[in-house]
C-alpha cells in the first residue's frame, strides 16, 4: 500500500513540477506581468516530501551548426548509434529525442538539425522551427561548436533565446593541431557567451565526453524521470529505421538527391525470425527517380542492400527490405506534403 502511495504521489509532484518549469520558462521571455508570475511561482514552487528518492531530470537542447559533431556526440554519450550521421550538411531533419538513464538522474537530449541563417525552402523554415521549439522546453543548452572553426557569430541571433544555463563543447579538438590557437578560441568562446561551463572534447573519439555530462548533471534540477529509465528514445521503430534508410542515400548517391528525397516506412511486420519492412522513398522529380533505380534497377538494388545490413546491424535480427520509389513534385516547399511527413504539426 505504501509504494502505491508513494507511485501516485510522486506522479503528482512530477506533474507540478512540471507546471513550474513551463511557467518558468515563459517567465524569462516576458517582463511586462512579472509581479503576477513571481506571485503565481510562490504558490505553484513546492517541495518534493521527504521520504522521496533525490534524482536529477534535465531536457538538454543541443545546437550547433551542421557538421559541428551535434549527433555524433549525441551517438557518443548513449553508446548507440540512435542518430543517423554523415559529412553532408542537414543530415539531421527532425528534432530527436535521446535518453541517457543513470540510478541518480536522466538526461534528455533533443538532437537537432544543424542551423541555417536563410532557409531556401519551407522544409529548412521548418527545421528551424524545431530548434526554437527545442530551445523553449529546455533546462540547460548544449552548445557544440566545431573546434577547428568555431563560427561563434552565427549564433548571434540566438543569444538572446537561451535563457537557461549554458554549457559549451568544442569538439573535434584531436583535428587542432595547433593548440595555441585553440587555447585563444575558447577564450574568445568564454567572452562572446560569457560563460566559464567550456569543454575541449572529441565526440568521435569520446574524449571528455563524460566532462559534459557531469556538467549537465549539476545544472540538473530535482525531479523524477519523465520516461521510462530502460528506453533510450521516445521515437518509434518505424522512424528510426526510415531514417537508417536515409543515412545510405546520403551515403551512396550525390548532388542535390540526398536533400530531395523523404523516406516513409509503409509496414513493418515483425516475426519471430525475420522482420518485413517495406518502405517508401520519394523524390521531387522523375528524374531523380531514374538515378535512384540506376541502370537496370542496380543503384535501388545496392541501396536496399547497404540498408538491410545497417538494419540488421542495429535490430540484431534478419530483415526483409523491400524498397519502392515514387515522385511527390517539389514537396519540400508545399506545406501540406511537410505536415503529412511530420515536418509541420497539423
Amino acid at each position: 500500500m505504501w509504494t502505491w502511495f508513494e507511485s501516485g504521489l510522486s506522479q503528482y509532484w512530477s506533474v507540478q513540477r512540471r507546471m513550474v518549469a513551463s511557467l518558468q520558462r515563459v517567465h524569462r521571455r516576458q517582463t511586462a506581468h512579472s509581479d503576477l508570475l513571481n506571485n503565481l511561482f510562490s504558490r505553484l514552487t513546492l517541495d518534493q516530501p521527504t521520504f522521496a528518492a533525490m534524482f536529477k531530470t534535465a531536457f538538454v537542447t543541443i545546437l550547433g551548426l551542421p557538421n559541428a559533431g551535434k549527433s555524433t556526440f549525441l551517438n557518443a554519450v548513449l553508446g548507440e548509434d540512435l542518430v543517423i550521421t554523415n559529412p553532408k550538411a542537414q543530415t539531421t531533419r527532425h528534432r530527436i529525442k535521446g535518453i541517457l538513464n543513470d540510478k541518480d538522474y536522466q538526461l534528455v537530449f533533443s538532437d537537432t538539425p544543424g542551423i541555417i541563417k536563410e532557409s531556401a525552402y519551407r522544409l529548412q523554415d521548418a527545421m528551424m522551427g524545431a530548434v526554437n521549439e527545442s530551445l523553449d522546453d529546455a533546462d540547460v543548452v548544449l552548445l557544440i561548436l566545431d573546434g577547428q572553426f568555431p563560427k561563434i557569430e552565427e549564433f548571434e541571433a540566438y543569444k538572446d533565446k537561451i535563457t537557461c544555463p549554458l554549457v559549451i563543447a568544442m569538439n573535434k579538438v584531436d583535428l587542432v593541431q595547433d593548440q595555441e590557437k585553440l587555447q585563444a578560441d575558447i577564450d574568445r568562446v568564454k567572452e562572446y557567451f560569457d560563460t566559464e561551463l567550456i569543454f575541449a572534447v572529441s565526440a568521435k573519439e569520446n574524449f571528455n565526453v563524460s566532462g559534459i555530462i557531469g556538467a549537465l548533471v549539476d545544472l540538473a534540477p530535482e525531479h523524477p524521470a519523465f520516461y521510462d529509465t530502460e528506453s533510450i528514445s521516445d521515437e518509434n521503430v518505424r522512424f528510426l529505421v526510415s531514417e537508417m534508410i536515409r543515412e545510405q542515400i546520403l551515403t551512396q548517391f550525390k548532388k542535390e538527391i540526398p536533400y530531395s528525397v523523404e523516406v516513409s516506412v509503409t509496414e513493418y511486420n515483425e516475426k519471430e525470425k525475420l522482420d518485413e519492412i517495406y518502405a517508401t522513398i520519394f523524390v521531387e522529380r522523375d528524374s531523380q527517380k531514374g538515378i535512384m533505380l540506376g541502370k537496370g534497377g542496380a543503384a535501388i538494388k545496392n541501396l536496399g542492400i547497404a540498408s538491410r545490413k545497417r538494419l540488421e546491424d542495429v535490430i540484431k535480427k534478419k530483415i526483409f527490405l523491400s524498397l519502392s520509389i515514387k515522385v511527390k513534385k517539389d514537396w519540400r516547399t508545399d506545406d501540406q506534403q511537410l505536415q503529412y511527413f511530420g515536418y509541420i504539426k497539423k
